[in-house]
């Protein structure tokens, strides 16, 4: 989102004046208006160390961050450095200034990449500069008090260039050293202390911005390609950790860094192992090309999708020859470093041409992700290469006879026996296991306890004695298999996290198997199969904007792949929408089973495709977690998080812009009441839209060169997707300006596409709002002596409401943001997929909200009749007939 004008700003900052913000420090206020920088502390709290750096940038309004004592006594001490970041930006964003930049050095540079993703989530996008920032992985070293205020003073000292001058072993005697007095010196060490546990305990959180990480050669380093999906560049930089600002030459270069200014030459700083690690998306998209555009490609992936091993065999291993399999892994586990979602990118690619997906599903998104975040270090090096080069398949061993989908109900057993472990038990419908060479086995190693206690995860090899491995017999084509453990002898350095704690592993792990992305590209193949054998229609229309939906969702979805703290309630919505979507898809075929198999056009791959999608469909909503459980799963979370769920849909659009919306007109709209309450209000609608205009809201969308605040369209479907989120008319009418093409309307020209999407927006909040309002009810209502909302029958249809609409705000957030190059019948196929998902949703919750929900007098009447007058799609001159 572009950078917010004046008008709003000034709003955000005065509708919380009050607000304490003593935190912030300004650092510099230049005569000209330059870019906005933030400087987070480092670990002793003290913005000193900036300085230098800070007289450099003398053309820019630079702010600091700076801990107090109040910074650990209001609230308590942050349990985490994402908590440490959040009071930080509660504390400032909205009132203070808009940042373009976030700065941090060592600690800083945890707090800052922490900063920076809390801004993004309220879409603002920062630029981030890391001075030497690592992590450690969760190791917390206990320190002795004396062990402490040494290390203190060791800090402070070296900050300002006198290494190792004293060591005290008193508070008294480190204040005098340091010249402080003795409750100066109590606050900075006590602040020191909290920041040490924070940056000794904190694992990152991944996100999507793109980092400048510069090193210093001497210190140790991590690698932020880890983190972040977006785009890293490394400096590297002469002399150690507290050297990096002190030095002409490397604030030099640090300055050029900040000022996004190319770094010079020598500074520049390739990254090791090999040509794979300097191939570029091009390169590697053009050499996938060059793969998959051949008969041969065309042959083997024929034969793969008859299970012909050796042909599964040569075509992934071509793939890994190429360095396509897994170009996001760092270079030591056979990765080039790439962002992740290069990685979709590339499975999308070859997935498309046919090839079996589910090879690489559970091979590389499942297995070789899961022990590239959490096996031993000997494991990563054993396994991971092979499969970057294609040469290792692997799957899971989770299910159990007359187990199912319930893991707590696990029966195999291993037991410790010296260094290593000795697996008992019988696993079933595990897919690929006949050619595989590994497997993530799911076993017991305790018996008290918690039944979800006692469970440890194992990396085996199925070529290992007492393995056996035999077929079983289904409609489709890729092979399930029943596993038998007798006696199989399993080394300890293969075994995934602490014996007894796996249930915490494997609930990461099914989220990493939950994201969708490998029923989207079978949907999407699907589909295409479809259009070759069928003619057109509204039904395949829908589906495909369906499919769309699901795949942004997907990808998404996908940063989870190298979380540390990922749950599987953070894929639930993913795997819910995902595949019962491409399920639909399935079940199209299912109706045209008959007449299809003789269809013309359908050559042997098109054959395929449809046989695979009649076969496959019905396991798509039992495999990695059924359809129930993941509505379970989410009822849970929405019991405990609804508002905040409700308000998410929202803030993909922009938070501070959306709840500055709802905040300021849900009082303005209330002041003035219909008769009955569900009526149209022509006398509400224009105070709302007075409220918008005196507020500036309706220059959001304009250029700032035009006069606007240049937020663009994104931003002005926010504002309509909080109006229907309200329940009010959609008072909304952006200033447009001459130029702006499309469709000549009463407040100028605007683009039909514009129109369009906004009008979606207004739609969507419609149904969050009537969601919102149909669960608060089922919270409270009692029946029968239980909640509405315990009663599972009632509200799964409800549940299942509410991931359509986070799936379409995803959707919906995508085409805003590229709508320039979105074409016509992309924006269609949405407002068909909406249509149809909120008559759904208002079903379901018009079912929850029983006979209150028709009366005049009830909030739910207004969301529902707004829906009924807006449901519709607009008309070709972009007008809708009712707001």
């Amino acid at each position: 989102m572009q950078r917010e004008g004046e008008r709003l700003n000034a709003y955000l900052r005065t509708r919380s004046a009050g607000a304490d913000t003593t935190s912030l420090i300004e650092l510099s206020r230049p005569d000209s208006s330059g870019q906005v920088l933030l400087f987070a502390h480092p670990v002793g709290g003290s913005l000193l160390a900036y300085q230098p750096l800070v007289r450099r940038l003398g053309d820019h309004r630079c702010f600091g961050l700076e801990a107090s004592a109040r910074t650990l006594a209001d609230g308590g001490p942050a349990e985490s450095m994402q908590e440490l970041a959040r009071r930080y930006v509660e504390s400032f964003a909205g009132r203070g200034p808009e940042v373009d930049l976030v700065c941090g050095w060592s600690f800083g540079g945890a707090l800052a990449w922490e900063i920076a993703c809390l801004l993004a989530a309220r879409g603002r996008r920062p630029r981030v500069v890391l001075l030497d920032s690592t992590w450690s992985g969760g190791v917390y070293p206990r320190w002795t008090p004396g062990e402490a205020v040494r290390a203190f003073v060791d800090d402070v000292s070296r900050l300002s260039g006198r290494d190792g001058e004293s060591a005290p072993d008193t508070r008294a005697e480190a204040a005098a050293a340091l010249d402080m007095d003795l409750e100066t010196f109590t606050e900075r060490f006590e602040i020191f202390e909290h920041n040490r546990r924070l940056i000794c305990e904190w694992e990152p959180t991944p996100g999507d911005l793109d980092i400048v990480s510069v090193r210093a050669v001497e210190s140790a380093k991590c690698d932020w390609r880890t983190v972040t999906s977006g785009g890293v560049r490394f400096q590297d930089l002469p002399g150690d950790h507290y050297g990096l600002l002190r030095d002409d030459g490397n604030l030099a270069a640090i300055e050029r860094a900040v000022r996004d200014e190319p770094p010079a030459a020598a500074a520049a700083v390739p990254h090791p192992d090999g040509p794979a690690a300097e191939a570029d998306g091009a390169a590697l998209h053009a050499s996938l090309k060059q793969l998959v555009d051949t008969p041969h490609w065309r042959d083997l992936v024929i034969r793969a999708r008859r299970m012909d091993p050796d042909a599964i065999t040569e075509a992934y291993r071509e793939l890994g020859r190429r360095g396509l399999l897994t170009p996001d892994w760092p270079s030591e586990y056979g990765g080039a470093g790439t962002p992740t979602r290069r990685a979709i990118e590339l499975f999308e690619g070859f997935s498309s041409t046919g090839l079996p997906d589910l090879v690489y599903a559970l091979t590389v998104q499942i297995v070789g992700n899961f022990v590239l975040k959490s096996g031993s270090e000997r494991l990563r090096r054993e396994l991971l290469p092979c499969i970057a080069r294609g040469e290792e398949f692997a799957t899971v061993l989770y299910s159990e006879p007359r187990a199912g989908s319930d893991l707590a109900a696990l029966r195999t057993r291993a037991e410790r026996r010296g260094e290593n472990y000795v697996l008992n038990g019988v696993k079933v419908f595990s897919i690929y296991s006949d050619i595989a060479g590994s497997a993530l086995v799911a076993a017991r190693t305790g018996q008290d306890g918690h039944k979800y206690d006692g469970i440890t995860l194992f990396v085996i090899d199925l070529a290992a004695d007492g393995v056996s491995v035999e077929l079983v017999q289904t409609v489709q084509r890729e092979r399930m298999c029943r596993v038998r453990l007798h006696d199989v002898e399993v080394e300890s350095w293969r075994r995934v996290g602490d014996e007894g704690r796996g249930w915490a592993l494997l609930d990461g792990a099914l989220a990493i198997e939950r994201t969708g992305i490998d029923h989207v590209v079978r949907a999407a193949r699907w589909l295409k199969a479809l259009h070759t054998t069928t003619a057109p229609s509204e039904r395949l229309r829908r589906l495909e904007g369906q499919v769309e939906c699901a795949t942004t969702l997907a990808r998404a979805a996908t940063e989870v792949f190298l979380r540390a703290d990922v749950r599987a309630t953070d894929t639930a919505v993913a795997k819910l929408y995902t595949s019962e979507t491409c399920q639909q898809v399935g079940h199209e075929v299912l109706r045209r089973w008959s007449t299809l198999a003789s269809a013309p056009g359908a050559d042997d791959l098109v054959h395929e495709e449809l046989f695979s999608a009649l076969t496959e469909s019905p396991g798509l909503t039992l495999s990695a977690g059924t359809s129930e459980m993941m509505l379970s799963t989410l009822s849970a979370d929405l019991k405990e998080e609804c508002s905040r769920r409700c308000l998410e849909i929202l803030h993909r659009f922009g938070g501070d812009l959306v709840d500055t919306v709802v905040e300021v007109l849900e009082p303005e709209g209330a002041r003035i009441k219909a008769e009955p309450l569900f009526a149209h209000s022509d006398e509400r609608r224009e105070a709302l839209a007075k409220t918008l205009t005196d507020l500036g809201f309706d220059l959001v969308e304009r250029p700032e060169e035009a006069g606007g605040l240049g937020l663009g369209l994104t931003a002005g479907c926010g504002i309509s997707l909080g109006m229907g989120y309200l329940g009010y008319e959609n008072a909304y009418t952006p200033h447009h300006f001459a130029g702006d093409g499309g469709t000549q309307t009463p407040h100028g020209p605007c683009p039909e596409r514009a129109c369009k999407l906004r009008h979606a927006a207004y739609v969507l909040g419609l149904g969050v709002g009537l969601f919102r309002t149909a669960w608060e009810h089922a919270v409270t209502r009692e029946q029968f002596g239980r909640r509405l909302v315990d009663h599972d029958s009632l509200m799964f249809p409800l549940i299942r409401g509410y991931a359509e609409l986070t799936a379409l705000g995803a959707r919906l957030h995508e085409l805003a943001e590229h709508a320039q190059n979105v074409d016509e019948d992309a924006v269609r196929r949405f407002e068909l997929v909406e249509q149809d998902a909120l008559v759904r949703v208002v079903r379901s919750a018009m079912q929850v909200l029983g006979a209150q929900g028709i009366t005049e007098w009830s909030v739910a009447s207004r969301f529902y009749m707004k829906c009924a007058q807006n449901m519709g799609l607009l008309d070709h001159e972009g007008r809708v007939a009712d707001g």
